[in-house]
């Protein structure tokens, strides 16, 4: 089955144009959103109450997750196509981290990573606008900082595996990026 990594920087829309993506897609896909599986072990485990405390646990913690989430999207991935909707580099209190390391993206085994992005001044006007996330007081220049992040540990990623990357825009109408996912992953194989 395949498997399709989508990230961009916290604000920039991944989960809403994967969303979107998912519902233009046949049955046979499924969308996972990696946050929402580590919160799921991390409440299991009692580490945080909700997702924006993931952030605040001992590294150690994080990668522990990370590498849940990573098995868990392995197993699905046996069963169905999937959209995995998750962050390349992960902001903590410690510094960023990884999303993925060597062993858990072995275990994902992507067959294309696809990166999402806007103009930082889009991603600071969504951030301020969200009322389900708390994202801290950033500025343009900081988010300019996590776009080059992601990007780098996209190239990263895709010399580890040897899949492509695709650059999408999420600027205006996030309907117009899902549209454009889908080709991506529909043209696969073509």
């Amino acid at each position: 089955m395949g498997v399709t990594v989508v990230s961009g920087v916290p604000g920039v829309g991944v989960s809403r144009v994967c969303q979107l993506a998912r519902r233009d897609l046949d049955e046979g896909y499924r969308l996972v959103n990696v946050g929402d599986v580590m919160l799921e072990a991390a409440l299991e485990r009692g580490l945080t109450t909700d997702r924006d405390g993931l952030g605040r646990l001992p590294a150690r913690e994080q990668r522990l997750l990370q590498r849940r989430a990573a098995e868990e999207v392995a197993r699905r991935a046996r069963e169905s196509n999937l959209l995995v909707s998750t962050h390349l580099v992960v902001r903590t209190e410690h510094g960023f981290l990884p999303g993925f390391d060597a062993t858990t993206l072995a275990d994902v085994a992507p067959d294309r990573f696809v990166v999402v992005d806007a103009e930082p001044a889009t991603v600071a006007a969504r951030r301020d606008d969200a009322d389900h996330r708390r994202y801290g007081p950033e500025d343009e220049h900081s988010i300019a900082f996590q776009q080059q992040l992601q990007s780098a540990a996209a190239a990263n990623y895709a010399i580890s595996t040897g899949a492509p990357v695709r650059y999408l825009r999420n600027e205006d109408d996030p309907a117009d990026a899902a549209a454009e996912l889908v080709a991506v992953v529909e043209s696969v194989g073509q």
